[in-house]
């Protein structure tokens, strides 16, 4: 990769022309609506893109940035192999630093190199690259370094992940023959044919050492679990079985396509009769595969007819359709690893909430005893940035543990959803649920109504709705 500094000297003739056919292609890869840059700013963003290109390595990036003269802007170049993943994982990258992009550029580019510099911009070819345009707020020199590890970091995750797939479907659909449990199986080869973007893959042997890293496995992620989460699997195989896959989230984070927690498929792997080594898969579920109807995926549509027979639902009816829709809404990466009871509490909640929205709280704890998933759920209109953290701050203050990941689900009724994972490592025994519901009661229902709720249990309704009226707003702040 150049260093700035070696591309500080101006551009050739040839390069000019380069760089105003450059520019074509920049201006012809704008979507309608977006903002277009004009006249000198456009020209200079040819030339500093074209800058990036003229030199690049085989199989490596190349990434300039340099802050613009005279203003508060900064330029960034990407110029990489064309390959999926790219847009998207850059600008996670961007949001990761807290920067955020007030223009990208994005045109896929035939290009020609002789030894790794750029000579021509046909006008078609083989050899396509991808080469991406930001504009984003100066940062300080320290800022602008991480921001570059930060992308280089991405971009080796995001070449790994896209060489490896081949090898990554192939290794999950051996674990699919491997496997007893038919529906563990279906779920494998589900998850291998397009519903999970495959990222990584680790064989991890009992006795600690690791094979077969593929995708990010050999990059960023070369330990997906801590030592002890890996114990604790092999322990949890040990103690039930060869059933289907185990299914956690890493605390790890994607660099690759979302920013979000990694899904790990864990199977074990049997030697001589024994469970020698787990095979770990890592990726993000795809948008279509969380879309997807819950009796249409595998694993969780036999928790569905589960439920369904043991309350004894008749299909199509209420109840039965209300099941379904709660299983529909509740997050599929999430609920598809819940025990049957966690999953059948936590769905019946939701049911009991749809028609009568109110604040209600139900917490599981995942596999490994690594995390706590809390599902919070409020009355729409109760719903603002600030709740939302105190909604957090709350379940932290009550279970101990810190926030990883925590997102939101607003239906087109009147309830709201927000789902949080915590870190649930290295804590004492489960939280206690009953006093985390009876505190976001007291905090979405506000003080007057929580009043009138405990003089309620003492006093006729009438009346302690009067009372509370009169006195709740006398007590002092502090109390």
């Amino acid at each position: 990769m150049a260093a700035e500094g070696e591309r500080e000297a101006g551009l050739s003739k040839s390069q000019i022309a380069l760089a105003g056919k450059l520019r074509e292609r920049m201006a012809a890869s704008l979507l309608p609506g977006e903002a277009a840059l004009t006249g000198d700013r456009f020209d200079q963003a040819a030339q500093f893109l074209l800058e990036a290109a003229l030199m690049r390595r085989a199989g490596e990036p190349s990434i300039l940035l340099r802050s613009a003269p005279g203003g508060r802007l900064m330029r960034i170049a990407v110029v990489n192999d064309d390959m999926p993943f790219l847009v998207d994982s850059v600008a996670a990258a961007f949001a990761a630093q807290g920067l955020t992009i007030d223009l990208l550029v994005h045109p896929i580019v035939p290009v020609e190199r002789s030894r790794g510099k750029l000579t021509a911009l046909p006008q078609a070819g083989e050899r396509r690259e991808s080469m991406i345009y930001l504009e984003t707020a100066r940062v300080d020199a320290r800022e602008r370094r991480a921001l570059e590890k930060a992308l280089e970091t991405t971009l080796a995750d995001v070449r790994a992940a896209v060489s490896d797939w081949p090898a990554m479907v192939e290794r999950i659909e051996a674990d699919a023959r491997s496997i007893g449990d038919p529906e563990g199986a279906a779920l494998l080869r589900w998850l291998g044919g397009g519903m999970l973007t495959l990222l990584g893959h680790v064989t991890r042997h009992r006795g600690g050492g690791t094979a077969e890293a593929l995708g990010i496995c050999r990059k960023s992620a070369r330990e997906l679990l801590a030592a002890d989460s890996y114990t604790r699997a092999f322990a949890w195989f040990d103690a039930n079985g060869r059933p289907g896959p185990l299914i956690v989230k890493a605390n790890r984070l994607s660099k690759v396509h979302r920013r979000v927690p990694l899904d790990l498929f864990i199977v074990p792997v049997i030697e001589k009769g024994r469970i020698a080594a787990l095979s770990v898969h890592a990726g993000v579920w795809t948008s279509a595969a969380l879309a997807t109807p819950p009796d249409e995926v595998p694993v969780l549509r036999r928790q569905l007819a589960a439920t369904m027979a043991a309350f004894d639902f008749v299909p199509a009816s209420h109840d039965a359709k209300a099941l379904v829709h709660a299983l529909t809404a509740l997050p599929h990466d999430l609920a598809i690893g819940f025990a049957r009871a966690d999953l059948t509490r936590v769905a019946t909640a939701m049911m009991a909430l749809a028609d009568r929205p109110r604040p209600r709280a139900e917490l599981v704890a995942a596999p490994l005893a690594r995390h706590l998933f809390a599902f919070v759920w409020l009355p729409r209109d109760a719903l603002s940035s600030e709740v939302q953290l105190q909604v957090q701050t709350l379940l932290e203050e009550e279970t101990g543990a810190e926030t990883l990941d925590w997102s939101l689900n607003v239906e087109g009724g009147n309830l709201a959803m927000l789902r949080y994972v915590l870190d649930s490592r290295g804590l004492g025994g489960p939280p206690d649920q009953a006093a985390i519901d009876r505190r976001l009661r007291t905090m979405l229902l506000g003080w007057s109504d929580a009043v009138e709720g405990e003089l309620a249990k003492c006093a006729e309704p009438g009346r302690a709705a009067a009372l509370a009226s009169r006195y709740a707003d006398s007590f002092p702040q502090s109390y």
